[in-house]
């Protein structure tokens, strides 16, 4: 649904009081806003961006109230909207950065430094001394907006790597609010995080919370032994805890779901199904593995497409038989490392196509494009096989939504072992993406396993993902936080006594 911005201009400026709250009001921050600023015919007009995680905070701030502080993505934007159009709820507040603050904190510190670090692909690190000044400086802005919003007893749950700072920043500012960060990338061992010029910065910022959330037990433990090693912290990692100063702040792994049943009911859909049959028809092979990500050097693209050739090499009755669906979403554009990635893709993908397409018959079907829903599960649901290799990645929600989406138990997947998801989805085929021999023989696998062990894997995958959903990891995060802040005004008043 799409609405005209000037429907949406809130004409106040700080935080909505409301004679019923009865729970408190729920500040979120992140990066990014869940909607976009569209211009049409002179108009501008606001489009929703975002699903998954963000259609989940949008869920919670509908029901509790509050507002979403985020970068307003460069458009030119009113500084306060109120959502939804037809209800307004809660606030959505957009910080506007200029173009210098965009090049040095998001395309610089953020893409070129943080997320190659924490993802421990050192080659691809860049630093700068000016876009960690730049990478300070707007995460000053977000917090001086938070202040401005937050009032006794709210709660701030921050989003992600791109505001590590923040988190500190609020709390030598506010002492009561509850403060917690989700870590939605992997985090690195602390011989990895050393390389970081400001790695002591770095995690003082996130201490300002009450409770830090990673997706899984390894990377909480990389960083406690950050905590531990870098800035010389007790660490209690029987209770996971670091003391930092008088204050002791929670780390947890909470592993990120998705929205299972939105996954479910458009997969059963007749339109999906129908598309997905088309699809299917089109490709003209009875085997169709999938593979889908953004371009990015973590996700292990080039890796899949080498374990791929290789099968095709080992196994030539194969051919004609299967064909290999990529789908790669445009991504930081901007970024040299990632113009060379679609350089590299590019290049041996059309070496395949060309040692072994034959007959009208391709290997390898690939869209260079994003997709709405309903298309991207109708691909989900026309494929056999769900092929994803990422060499390193904090979850892997594309896992999940692979699952999510073949209710009738009929696909399998094979997924890298160094994806978060792996620790969870035990029954999947599990591989490591650097060794194409074992990509290959994974396939192979897939490929003749019998229907009803595949049924049976499927199944006991969908309920793994039906169990740990979106909705409840979000309780579980917030449930966390109140009582994280709650062990911390214990605390203090121990200590004032």
């Amino acid at each position: 649904m799409v609405h005209s911005v000037s429907d949406l201009v809130m004409s106040s400026s700080g935080p909505q009081a409301s004679s019923a709250k009865v729970r408190p009001r729920l500040i979120v921050m992140s990066n990014r806003a869940p909607i976009r600023i569209v211009r049409v015919n002179s108009h501008d007009r606001i489009e929703p961006t975002v699903g998954g995680v963000g259609a989940t905070f949008l869920r919670l701030l509908e029901q509790r109230g509050g507002c979403w502080i985020a970068w307003s993505g460069g458009q030119a934007a009113p500084a306060r909207l109120k959502l939804p159009a037809h209800n307004p709820l809660f606030d959505l507040v957009l910080i506007k950065l200029s173009e210098r603050e965009v090049s040095e904190y998001y395309w610089g510190m953020s893409n070129r430094g943080v997320w190659p670090l924490m993802h421990f692909m050192t080659r691809n690190c860049h630093f700068s001394a000016r876009h960690w000044v730049t990478y300070q400086k707007v995460n000053e802005t977000f917090a001086r907006r938070a202040e401005a919003e937050v009032a006794p007893g709210d709660i701030l749950w921050i989003q992600d790597f791109h505001l590590a700072l923040t988190q500190a920043m609020v709390r030598r500012r506010s002492s009561d609010t509850a403060i917690g960060i989700f870590w939605n990338v992997t985090f690195p061992p602390e011989q990895v995080f050393r390389i970081l010029p400001w790695r002591a910065e770095f995690l003082r910022g996130m201490l300002g919370s009450d409770l830090i959330g990673f997706h899984i037990p390894s990377y909480a433990t990389h960083f406690l032994n950050c905590c531990e090693q870098v800035l010389g912290l007790t660490v209690d990692r029987e209770h996971g805890s670091v003391l930092n100063g008088q204050r002791w702040v929670k780390v947890r792994a909470l592993p990120l779901g998705i929205p299972v049943d939105y996954f479910e009911a458009l997969a059963k859909s007749e339109r999906v199904r129908e598309r997905a049959a088309r699809i299917k028809r089109a490709l003209r092979t009875p085997h169709v593995i999938l593979g889908v990500d953004r371009l990015d050097y973590t996700k292990g693209i080039c890796e899949r497409i080498l374990g791929f050739e290789r099968f095709l090499e080992d196994n030539p009755k194969f051919r004609r038989q299967v064909t290999l669906v990529l789908i790669a979403v445009p991504s930081r554009t901007r970024v040299a490392d990632y113009a060379q990635l679609k350089r590299e893709a590019d290049e041996q993908i059309g070496r395949v196509t060309g040692r072994f397409s034959s007959e009208g018959w391709a290997p390898i079907h690939y869209l260079y494009t994003q997709f709405g829903p309903e298309e991207l599960i109708a691909h989900y649901e026309a494929s056999d096989i769900g092929l994803l290799t990422p060499l390193r990645d904090g979850m892997n929600l594309v896992a999940k939504e692979y699952i999510a989406s073949h209710p009738d138990d009929d696909g399998i997947l094979i997924l890298s072992e160094f994806a978060g998801a792996a620790e969870e989805l035990t029954e999947a085929l599990l591989v490591n993406p650097y060794d194409i021999d074992q990509i290959a023989a994974r396939i192979k696998d897939a490929l003749t396993m019998p229907p009803e062990v595949r049924a049976e894997r499927m199944a006991a995958l969908r309920r793994r993902v039906r169990t740990n959903d979106l909705e409840r990891w979000s309780s579980i995060f917030l449930d966390a936080l109140d009582e994280a802040r709650r062990t911390r005004q214990a605390t203090d008043t121990v200590g004032a006594d």
